[in-house]
């Protein structure tokens, strides 16, 4: 089983605060027969410099290097122009890998500049979007053409594992997953209070309400995002893409 989205790292954003929580997390993922987590701590471009979020994150994955399940190093980038000043983002991305966890700035309403800016990424970086927790954003849970322009463009859409056991949004969730408009599952887990790693029970119920063969294909879809050797087509780049050529640093 593998967790796309974690915030497990210790003292380096709003998750796990001390190496023992850190540690603790990854306890609790093994005893939800997790293998795999991505570790996806918070990036934002407008408050610190990538250079300083990549030797904290070094840092911090060092001290869970001895953890029972393999750890993966990644970011959940916030999707804002600052990104531009950066002639390259692949550091950002999941390790070995073009796919690049992005996070939406809260909405109540669809902004059509976050489709321009994906081509640029897109089309400048060649990087693969993940967009993060598509739960959390109202526009994009309402919309299935939203979506379906998500995907056409190439990102692939991960959706948080609370979305399944939050009476809200259960039934929308699970309806988005069967018309496989979701490509990931993450538990975006920051603590075991009130943000904990609850895979297990998105698993239960999607094999209860859609089957183990829909499970098993958001878990190849997970491991072919994480192994570069069957690594997901990367989209094509796109023609009509106006790029801005990124500010040097």
């Amino acid at each position: 089983m593998i967790d796309m989205h974690t915030h497990i790292l210790p003292g380096i954003d709003d998750g796990a605060t001390t190496q023992e929580e850190a540690i603790m997390l990854t306890e609790y993922l093994h005893r939800q027969q997790v293998t795999q987590a991505v570790c996806t701590p918070h990036f934002y471009p407008m408050e610190g410099t990538m250079e300083n979020f990549l030797l904290n994150r070094t840092k911090a994955m060092e001290a869970v290097n001895h953890s029972k399940i393999h750890l993966i190093a990644g970011s959940e980038t916030y999707l804002h122009r600052y990104l531009f000043h950066y002639t390259d983002l692949k550091p950002l991305c999941i390790e070995n890998t073009n796919y690049l966890l992005l996070e939406f700035p809260d909405m109540k309403a669809w902004n059509m500049e976050y489709m321009k800016d994906l081509d640029e990424i897109i089309g400048y970086y060649n990087i693969n979007p993940i967009i993060a927790h598509i739960d959390r954003y109202r526009p994009l849970m309402r919309s299935k053409k939203l979506l379906k322009e998500l995907k056409q463009k190439g990102c692939l859409l991960q959706l948080n594992v609370s979305a399944l056991s939050n009476s809200a949004t259960k039934r929308r969730a699970l309806k988005l997953i069967e018309e496989e408009y979701v490509d990931l599952l993450g538990s975006d887990c920051h603590n075991l209070s009130y943000r904990p790693p609850n895979i297990k029970e998105a698993q239960k119920i999607i094999f209860h309400k859609l089957g183990e063969d829909t499970w098993d294909k958001l878990m190849i879809n997970a491991k072919n995002v994480i192994e570069p050797k069957t690594m997901m087509e990367t989209p094509k780049i796109l023609e009509s893409v106006t790029v801005i050529e990124p500010i040097k640093v």
